[in-house]
C-alpha cells in the first residue's frame, strides 16, 4: 500500500521532503498548496507531484490524500495540523511542533479527538550516524554517559533564506529554528530533562528580532549533564553541527559537516569496551545515498506505523517534549534563573 501525502508550505523545507519522496515507494507526494502559487508551482515540476491546488480547502476536500504535510512558520503549526486532523488527516508537522505548550497541547487532543496520527518531523534521528550513537549508547558501548556537548554553526543565510525567522514571528529565534534537532536529539539518547538553563549572546550579529546566540544547559533525570551552544551569527566556518557524548568507558562524537557532500556524517569513538584499546576510531556507517535520506526514512516509518496503528520511533508526545525545553531555555533567560520541568 502507498500512502498520498500533500504538502502546504513551498518553501525551502519542501525540497528535503519532496526529494525524499521521490525515493521512497511507501509514499506518493500527491499535491502541494502555498499562498505563492507560482512556488508551489515551481515546485511541483521540480518534483514531479501531480497536482497544484488552489486552496487549503481543495487539499483537506481531496479524498485521495492520506496524509497532510504542515511546512509552514513554527506560529502557523497549530491551525492548519488541527484543520488537517479535523478533515481526517494524519499530520507530519515540521519541527518544532509549534511555538507554544498550549499549541502544541491543542494539537494533541485534535489527534486524540479524531483518531488521526500526528507525527513532528525528527529526522536527524533517521540519519545513520544518529541511528549508530544510539545502538552504541544502548550497548553501553562508552558506559554510563555523565556528560554531553552539541553546537549549531550556522551563517545569517539561514535567517535570510527564510526572512520570516528575523521578524517578531513567534518561534523564530535559533533555538526553537536550530536548537531543537539537539534538543530532542538528546533527549532521545539520554532520558528525560529534569532542568534547563540558558543564556541568550547580548552582541547580537545577526539581523534579527530574536535571540541569535545562546547557550543551554541541560540536567537530565538520570544525572547526565549537558550543554547546546547554537548561533546563526558564523560568517564564515566552521559551519558544522555536533554531539559529543562523554561516558565513563570512553566517548562518541558526531560530526556533520555542511557542504561535504562525500561525508556528510562522521562518528568516531574512543571505546574499550567495543574495540579493545583507546585509540580513535572512526566508526564505519550505512552509505548515504540521497542528501534527504533520513527524511525518506522518517517517511518509511511513519508511513508503516499508519498502515500497521503500531508505535513510529517518534511519537506525538516527542515533538511537544522537544519544545518544552526550548520554551524552558527562553524562560531561564528572561527570569536569571534555573526552570524545572514540566514547565
Amino acid at each position: 500500500m502507498t500512502i498520498n501525502a500533500a504538502f502546504i508550505g513551498a518553501g525551502n523545507v519542501a525540497r528535503a521532503h519532496l526529494s525524499a519522496l521521490r525515493e521512497c515507494d511507501a509514499v506518493h507526494a500527491c499535491g502541494i498548496f502555498d499562498l505563492d502559487r507560482a512556488r508551489a508551482e515551481e515546485r511541483a515540476i521540480e518534483f514531479g507531484v501531480p497536482r497544484v491546488y488552489g486552496s487549503w480547502r481543495e487539499l483537506l476536500d481531496d479524498p485521495d490524500v492520506d496524509v497532510a504535510g504542515v511546512l509552514l512558520p513554527h506560529d502557523l503549526h497549530r491551525q492548519y495540523t488541527v484543520e488537517a486532523l479535523d478533515a481526517g488527516k494524519h499530520v507530519v508537522c515540521e519541527k518544532p511542533m509549534a511555538a507554544t505548550l498550549e499549541e502544541c497541547d491543542a494539537m494533541l487532543a485534535a489527534a486524540h479527538r479524531t483518531g488521526r496520527r500526528l507525527f513532528p518531523v525528527q529526522n536527524r534521528l533517521y540519519h545513520p550516524a544518529y541511528e549508530k550513537m544510539g545502538e552504541l549508547v544502548r550497548q553501553n558501548a562508552i558506559g554510563a554517559v555523565f556528560l554531553a556537548q552539541t553546537n549549531g554553526f550556522e551563517g545569517p543565510r539561514t535567517v535570510s533564506v527564510r526572512p520570516w525567522l528575523g521578524t517578531e514571528r513567534r518561534g523564530g529565534g535559533v533555538l526553537m529554528a536550530q536548537a531543537v534537532h539537539p534538543a530532542y536529539a538528546l533527549r532521545w539518547l539520554l532520558g528525560d530533562v529534569a532542568q534547563v538553563s540558558c543564556t541568550f549572546g547580548r552582541r547580537k550579529v545577526v539581523e534579527m528580532v530574536a535571540e541569535d546566540t545562546a547557550i543551554v544547559t541541560l540536567a537530565f533525570e538520570s544525572g547526565t549533564v549537558a550543554e547546546m551552544t547554537a548561533t546563526f551569527g558564523l560568517k564564515y566556518g566552521p559551519f558544522d553541527h555536533a554531539i559529543m557524548l562523554y561516558g565513563a568507558e570512553g566517548y562518541i562524537e558526531l560530526r556533520a559537516s555542511a557542504g561535504d557532500r562525500t561525508r556528510p556524517q562522521s562518528l568516531r569513538a574512543i571505546a574499550p569496551r567495543l574495540f579493545g584499546d583507546q585509540a580513535v576510531h572512526e566508526l564505519e556507517l550505512r552509505p548515504v545515498t540521497h542528501p534527504s535520506a533520513d527524511f525518506r526514512h522518517m517517511w518509511e516509518d511513519y508511513a508503516r506505523a499508519i498502515e500497521t496503528g503500531g508505535p513510529a520511533q517518534v511519537a506525538d508526545v516527542d515533538g511537544r517534549k522537544a519544545v518544552e525545553i526550548i520554551l524552558a531555555a527562553h524562560r531561564s533567560n528572561e527570569l536569571g534563573t534555573t526552570m524545572p520541568l514540566p514547565l
